[in-house]
């Protein structure tokens, strides 16, 4: 099998099942007949961009990462885009300063939605910290906010005259 096939089914493998260790997708792999070493294997994973992730109950398992321009659901984006002021990645955090007093709709709206590169978040009046699997995901993250950010809000100031 050529490595662009194997690779293919990796991915296949991994969106369309939940995979919590190496070794159970190495299996799944096997029975599909495609015989792989572990070290090919975490190799092909990142080279596909595949990452470790936990859900909110800590369940560790595998996924995609999405290396597409991520965008945020409707309400998050408006809370985003008419509260925070920055958003700096510092290690496996992101840390968001908002308008006076809006830390915690912003952290709200932000638990709200359940994202695999969101773990929690911890507001206080003018900011919200939120806690990243890792550095990758604190820096993707950063960088769909800063997005955000950039993108003039619907508001009635950007309305035509």
């Amino acid at each position: 099998m050529k490595r662009e096939e194997r690779k293919a089914a990796i991915r296949q493998l991994v969106t369309s099942t939940r995979f919590e260790r190496q070794r159970d997708l190495m299996a799944a792999l096997h029975d599909r007949g495609i015989m792989i070493s572990q070290g090919n294997l975490s190799r092909d994973m990142r080279e596909l961009g595949i990452r470790k992730y936990k859900d909110r109950n800590g369940h560790a398992y595998y996924a995609v990462a999405d290396h597409q321009a991520p965008t945020l659901p409707e309400n998050l984006r408006q809370a985003v885009a008419t509260q925070v002021l920055t958003a700096v990645a510092v290690q496996f955090t992101v840390v968001l300063k908002t308008e006076a007093g809006s830390g915690n709709l912003v952290a709200a709206a932000l638990d709200d939605v359940h994202r695999p590169d969101i773990i929690g978040t911890l507001a206080g009046h003018d900011t919200v910290l939120v806690i990243c699997p890792d550095e990758d995901a604190a820096k993707a993250f950063q960088q769909t906010i800063s997005d955000t950010l950039a993108t003039p809000a619907d508001t009635d100031e950007n309305a035509p005259e």
